[in-house]
């Protein structure tokens, strides 16, 4: 290797990666110094916003207390006679736009208001004695100070502020109090006159409050967008006997992640091709050294002899070329290289059709076109992907040259770049119409799409669908593994609904995991448009019950869909919506993951399912439930409890089933009052039991809903109902089951030992049927383990419930568990549980569930 080569040449990987680790820091450097300046300019700006909005609510709360003063020095005129109030209100209120009214209260008692009408009711109220407004009168007529009292809701509607200002008299030499002059003030006129309003046009976040001098809370004057406020600028100003504050901040945050997001991305780019351009220019440099020598000379010449021009050049920040009609691109200048597609050792010389895409040539062409014939061509628009930005849109100037010796047109080009205008404008329109997680249609541009197929299928003689898809179980996933998986999922159903559907079609994102599909160009038959949308429906369903990958774990989820038809009858969107929607719950009624199609039918159900929740909230006035009870025995056969279970004596449709009325219960919140009225019952019958001796020893259990059981106020409201009724809670088992226990542990551990320490009991019910988890078994506080009786019914014939079985009775055994056998049914299953050692049973073999008067506690042998 020559000595004339520098060592850094010799080895061009090693000081790419140099060049490279320079960059990325100086682009973090750069990056962040950026965003701080960013952060303080905007919060400059919204300190400048929220200190000239406050001074102009200062300043117009001003203008309007000066009329307390001029009334006030009317009164001081007239030594306390003030015939002329009216006239001299009437002349003075349309100038203070935000006064509601003026009122006179000599010795604190309201004689005179301007304008009466509305304020009648004011006269004669002692503002000394009145218990809302003594406070603020006393403390006016002591301090001898203009006083402002508010926000207070008036009569009129809407808030206002009361300013009062004591008046004196001079009685010679003694300063004689006389009374108030009133003025009202509506604070929505006051904000207005202060232009709060712009603030909601800007996109800030506000909130104008003051701290209460009685009670010292804050207490809110005007708001917008309360919920946004982050970090907010405060500006407060002094107002008669307190201070008003103003809190601003912008809506979207201080902070705007799409330009941080964007800056790093720009640097690593940068600097990745900042690196591989050293890289080839180490490679490069060995040669060009050798041949630097023998260029120098002309090329200083030619330097010098274009300096002037390239000094203007440079001032030019856009692309400028000298082009021919034939495309040959014959001279350039740029002072941003990264503009340009191709480097310009590449295009110089050549034609432009080479390097640049079909649809950009064309536009180039006609605008040469134009400047032939006018001379000018300004204002199109072309879009080229450049190697170090991506996508980039320019704007072109042109303007024709003389012609070349051959005849040919010449013109000179300026390619101006207005990409980030244009991304601002899709930016905006993105926000606007689009969901901002999947990038699908958002509920706006879905109603502009579904109108326009709804008019297409009108005006075609066509049919078309709407699919509500709703991801089933959703709300499990956000629990466990965190929002932003959920958000993965969200994103990765959005990609398969599109790929799913026609090009035709629309995805969109109606909010949360729920998502609409439009069906647009099917048959013009119901029944053929109907199979149609089944089949693209199919296909949907299909693809969202494959795996997912979220950070690199295994998860399925299903949907379910409803559909309904349009096109062929007038029908509002919002009713569309409405019966896409009834058609999905009908399918998760039927199990989920299935689909459904809306028919009149679930209109009725729906009505019918309303009905009988209103049923629900009037048998529980007219106390149509019923306790029964099912025997609990032990292996020597001797009743040793019972289980309550509930029943609905309906006066006209019978006996009720409990599956048909719970879960609408559940749905409804009735299941609260439900509950409570099962455990007062229980406690009630306990007492009765504890009167005998032959049922004194007798424990009753009742099973809890897991809506009841989330309840804030629960073990408060279970204790409290046993303080009420007098029960032993040791006598009391509440029975949970393990769907329950899954979501929000340690809130459920914390009431389970609290009722625990209470003396009250607790059974896992359907135990093996759902989580069955040790994990949270050894934490939680039960006494007892209920195998289901889906496992005992054919415990005899089936070798997996029968292990199943033996599994959970040891496992009671080894955590010192009791264990119950439920739906025990014949004298061999009773043999075999007791065999494997469960000494507890519950069936039909002991007992059916019976009232209370039926219910007998006789042996069962």
């Amino acid at each position: 290797m020559p000595e004339v080569v520098p060592l850094l040449f010799r080895r061009p990987r090693a000081l790419a990666f140099v060049v490279l680790a320079i960059c990325l820091c100086l682009s973090a450097l750069i990056v962040w110094q950026m965003e701080q300046n960013l952060r303080h300019g905007t919060r400059a700006d919204v300190e400048n916003l929220a200190q000239n909005h406050a001074f102009l609510v200062r300043d117009s709360l001003n203008q309007a207390l000066t009329l307390n003063y001029s009334i006030a020095t009317m009164v001081r005129l007239g030594q306390g006679h003030t015939p002329r109030f009216d006239d001299a209100a009437r002349e003075l209120l349309p100038y203070f736009d935000s006064v509601s009214h003026i009122s006179l209260a000599p010795n604190g008692i309201i004689t005179q208001v301007y304008p009466l009408e509305g304020n009648e009711k004011s006269l004669g109220l002692n503002l000394l004695e009145d218990k809302l407004q003594s406070r603020e009168a006393i403390r006016a007529r002591d301090s001898g100070k203009l006083t402002l009292a508010g926000p207070v809701n008036m009569v009129q509607g809407g808030l206002g502020a009361i300013a009062r200002l004591p008046v004196f008299l001079e009685d010679r030499g003694d300063r004689q109090f006389w009374g108030f002059s009133v003025v009202v003030i509506r604070i929505n006129r006051l904000l207005e006159a202060a232009n709060l309003n712009q603030l909601e046009g800007q996109g800030i976040a506000y909130r104008l409050w003051r701290t209460n001098p009685d009670t010292g809370l804050p207490e809110t004057i005007a708001e917008y967008r309360p919920d946004a406020l982050y970090e907010p600028v405060q500006k407060s100003f002094d107002v008669p006997n307190g201070r008003w504050t103003l809190s601003v901040s912008p809506v979207t945050g201080w902070i705007q992640f799409w330009q941080l997001t964007g800056a790093s991305l720009a640097a690593l780019m940068i600097s990745l091709l900042l690196s591989y351009q050293t890289f080839l220019m180490a490679v490069l440099q060995r040669q060009r050294l050798h041949l630097q020598d023998a260029v120098a000379e002309q090329t200083r010449e030619l330097l010098n002899a274009r300096a002037h021009l390239q000094a203007t050049l440079d001032a030019i920040p856009d692309l400028l070329f000298d082009i021919d009609y034939q495309g040959i691109i014959h001279s350039y200048h740029t002072n941003q290289p990264e503009l340009l597609t191709v480097s310009p050792e590449q295009f110089l010389g050549t034609n432009f059709n080479h390097y640049l895409p079909e649809d950009a040539c064309v536009v180039i062409h006609q605008a040469f076109d134009e400047a032939i014939e006018k001379g000018v061509s300004s204002g199109k628009c072309y879009s080229v992907m450049l190697p170090q930005r991506g996508l980039a849109t320019f704007e072109l100037s042109v303007s024709r040259k003389a012609n070349d010796e051959s005849g040919v047109p010449r013109f000179l080009v300026l390619s101006r770049d207005i990409s980030e205008r244009k991304q601002n404008e899709e930016r905006i329109n993105t926000l606007a119409f689009f969901d901002p997680l999947t990038q699908l249609p958002n509920r706006r541009l879905l109603q502009d799409r579904l109108e326009h197929a709804i008019a297409t299928s009108q005006r075609q003689k066509s049919l078309g669908a709407l699919l509500f898809i709703d991801l089933d179980d959703f709300k499990t996933l956000n629990d466990n593994r965190g929002h932003h998986v959920g958000d993965l999922l969200l994103i990765a159903v959005a990609e398969r609904l599109k790929q799913a559907v026609r090009s035709q079609d629309t995805v969109a994102r109606l909010g949360g995991d729920e998502f609409l599909v439009v069906l647009e160009g099917l048959d013009q038959t119901r029944d053929a448009a109907a199979r149609q949308a089944q089949q693209i429906a199919e296909k949907i369903l299909a693809s969202l019950n494959e795996v997912y990958q979220l950070e690199n774990q295994e998860y399925f989820n299903s949907p379910s869909i409803g559909l309904c038809l349009f096109g062929d009858q007038t029908v509002a969107i919002d009713e569309l919506l409405k019966q896409a929607d009834q058609a999905m719950y009908h399918a998760k009624a039927a199990g989920r993951n299935t689909l459904r199609f809306f028919d009149p039918e679930m209109q009725a159900m729906t009505a019918q399912r309303f009905a009988l929740q209103n049923e629900i909230r009037e048998a529980l006035q007219q106390q149509q439930f019923q306790l029964y009870y099912q025997p609990q025995v032990d292996n020597q056969g001797a009743v040793v409890g019972a289980e309550a279970l509930i029943r609905w004596l309906h006066p006209q449709r019978g006996m009720v089933s409990p599956m048909e009325f719970i879960p609408i219960a559940e749905e409804s919140g009735l299941i609260l009052p439900l509950g409570n009225w099962i455990v007062k019952t229980a406690c009630e019958q306990l007492i009765r039991w504890s009167q005998s001796p032959l049922t004194a020893h007798l424990l009753l259990s009742i099973n809890v809903s897991a809506r009841q059981f989330q309840h804030p106020q629960f073990v408060e409201q279970i204790l409290a109902i046993i303080a009420r009724t007098g029960a032993n809670p040791t006598k009391l088992k509440l029975e949970l089951t393990e769907s329950m226990l899954v979501s929000n542990e340690q809130d459920i551990i914390t009431k389970m030992d609290a009722l625990k320490a209470a003396g009250i009991k607790f059974s896992l019910d359907d135990f093996g049927t759902g989580y069955s988890s040790l994990s949270y078994l050894k934490r939680l506080p039960i006494s007892e383990l209920k195998i289901d009786k889906s496992f005992v019914n054919d415990i005899l014939a089936d070798a997996n419930d029968a292990a199943i079985a033996r599994m959970i009775i040891r496992l009671a055994q080894s955590m010192e568990l009791t264990v119950i056998a439920e739906g025990v049914e014949t004298q061999a299953q009773r043999d075999w549980l007791e065999h494997e050692g469960c000494f507890k049973y519950q069936g039909y073999f002991f007992g059916k569930p019976v009232a209370i008067d039926n219910f007998c506690i006789e042996r069962r042998d």
